[in-house]
């Protein structure tokens, strides 16, 4: 059949389905977790066909080959620069993106708030009564990785504390007896006890197997917080690592809407996205409360346990045995709010977790984090966040997440 024909008939075909080149790096968390996020997208919609060989790398003749409607990759691949070329086929790239490496890339990109990620772990240590703090960026010198270390000392500085920086004492390329030998000697200099940020999930498990070296307790001594949450990493390291949820399955399934809408002939779509990070999941090796005062150390576990059970400040005051005074006291010295304010605190953070992540309408959702009264969640949510707990799902959550959990009953 002439190539004329074909492309006419295959035209026709795109009214009902279309093709769709899915470009990653499957041996990579935060790639495979895009690609959960197009499945999300796909599910939502009829009419799409993902063309992916996960066993094979991504070239410009092989994408030519599949003849695809539309191309979802991500910008790191090695042929991206070729990829990009492709002409008369809609694209949309995810990753760590910089203007200065990736500005001549002229389609929509997807990537993370790589400071808001920084941020995240900077209030995430500050509320587990941490008082030393230290990022570690390995040898990694990516602009994205910089923003994660500023955002994570703005937020410590705003907070009135420094962060200790990690510097390679060791020539590129990186190996990991170099990497954990230097960690181990760096760990060892830095104040106990210390919440330490590392750049991504590989290098947190380095900084574990030195802590294992140095003979330093984690978390008593040292706690670990990585970013990608990448199951297969942070459930093999000892102890198990806590990390950042990046939300890469949100960044999935926006490219994926913006591909639909370019693919649709939609001009209007953004240059770029930014994703906000999803949430901190945290595992053993951060769980150590640091405060000095024992009491606030044991009230603080308490209350992260039992406030949405519901609990009251009089919960709190009687299995602590602090009285009322003594307690706010002893609670704005250490973490700057009220036991009602860390209560409430605790059970915003978990209404946000149901309303971005189940379908579970606002009436199950308060009941979960400790709500009677619908009303009062209303007002306390939009206090905390600015936003209703409705307008906060269509905001944060998937559109098949916001469509079917809004209603109130």
């Amino acid at each position: 059949m002439p190539a004329k024909k074909r492309n006419k008939k295959r035209k026709i075909q795109n009214t009902r389905v279309k093709r769709v080149a899915l470009l990653l790096e499957s041996d990579m968390a935060f790639d495979r977790a895009i690609a959960r996020g197009v499945g999300e997208f796909i599910r939502s919609r009829s009419g799409w066909v993902i063309l992916m060989d996960p066993m094979t790398k991504a070239t410009l003749e092989g994408v030519k080959y599949w003849d695809p409607d539309g191309v979802i990759t991500s910008i790191h691949l090695p042929a991206i620069n070729e990829i990009a070329q492709l002409a008369n086929v809609p694209k949309v790239g995810f990753g760590s993106y910089s203007e200065e490496q990736d500005g001549h890339l002229k389609f929509p990109i997807v990537t993370s708030n790589q400071e808001e990620i920084g941020r995240m772990a900077a209030r995430y240590f500050l509320n587990k009564g941490m008082r030393n703090f230290a990022f570690c960026g390995g040898d990694e010198k990516a602009l994205w990785c910089r923003q994660r270390r500023e955002g994570f000392s703005q937020e410590l500085k705003k907070n009135g504390h420094i962060c200790e920086n990690y510097e390679p004492d060791f020539p590129s390329p990186t190996h990991m007896p170099d990497a954990i030998r230097s960690l181990g000697l760096w760990l060892e200099s830095l104040p106990k006890p210390c919440g330490v940020f590392v750049f991504f999930d590989g290098w947190a498990r380095w900084v574990l197997d030195a802590c294992v070296i140095q003979q330093l307790q984690v978390p008593q001594e040292i706690s670990v917080l990585g970013v990608d949450n990448d199951r297969w990493l942070c459930e093999l390291s000892q102890p198990r690592l806590s990390s950042i949820d990046a939300n890469a399955m949100m960044a999935g399934y926006t490219a994926a809407d913006i591909l639909d809408r370019l693919m649709s002939g939609d001009s209007t779509c953004p240059s770029l996205s930014h994703i906000a990070p999803a949430k901190v999941e945290e595992r053993d090796s951060s769980s150590y409360m640091g405060f000095e005062d024992p009491e606030v150390a044991f009230a603080m576990r308490y209350i992260k346990e039992h406030a949405c059970n519901p609990i009251t400040p009089a919960d709190v005051l009687k299995v602590t045995g602090m009285s009322n005074s003594t307690a706010y006291r002893k609670f704005m010295k250490n973490i700057g709010r009220s036991i009602h304010s860390e209560i409430q605190r605790i059970q915003m953070e978990r209404v946000k977790e149901l309303l971005t992540s189940t379908n579970l309408n606002i009436t199950s959702i308060a009941k979960q984090a400790g709500f009677e009264n619908i009303r009062y969640l209303t007002q306390v949510f939009r206090d905390a966040s600015g936003f209703t707990p409705t307008e906060y799902r269509r905001v944060h959550s998937t559109p098949d997440v916001s469509d079917s959990g809004s209603s109130k009953t």
